[in-house]
């Protein structure tokens, strides 16, 4: 944008000569600055957030698991007297992590996706604007990772 601002200027002074007694001042690059530290403001403050909601959502789970485990001991010493090894449980303990993790990945991604909708038509409706109303991709992308490798890493890491 600055780059594109700056032709502009250049190509109004290459007109009027430069004889001519012009300053070009360029208002909209300085707004587009104050708007770029805001942006990076946000971005730092949205990945903490993230950040510390990822702990939170990996403690969660590990605590959700270990209170399975504990109720379930019984039954995995069994299996392990039936002759399941410990790599065959700790796939038996992941397989039901995910059972946890897949419904709470879609329901999120779900109630994200109406959630943008709405704020999304609300800030369309007030600054006249359009654009698409879906998610972005790398907000999927984040969300999905997220929901997918919680989990394994919540389980994984203790056992």
């Amino acid at each position: 944008m600055r780059k594109e601002l700056s032709q502009a200027g250049l190509e109004m002074i290459d007109a009027l000569t430069y004889d001519a007694n012009v300053t070009v001042t360029t208002p909209l690059e300085t707004q587009l600055k104050t708007v770029g530290l805001v942006t990076v403001f946000m971005n730092t403050i949205l990945a903490t957030i993230i950040a510390f909601l990822a702990i939170l959502c990996s403690q969660l789970i590990y605590s959700l698991m270990l209170s399975d485990v504990e109720e379930k001991t019984y039954e995995f010493g069994m299996l392990r007297a039936l002759g399941f090894n410990t790599r065959s449980i700790m796939i038996t303990i992941i397989i039901q992590a995910f059972f946890f993790a897949i419904p709470g990945l879609l329901s999120g991604l779900a109630v994200a996706s109406v959630l943008n909708l709405g704020m999304r038509g609300v800030l369309y409706n007030l600054t006249n604007n359009s654009s698409t109303y879906g998610l972005s991709s790398g907000s999927l992308l984040v969300g999905t990772s997220i929901g997918i490798l919680l989990p394994l890493f919540s389980n994984v890491v203790p056992i």
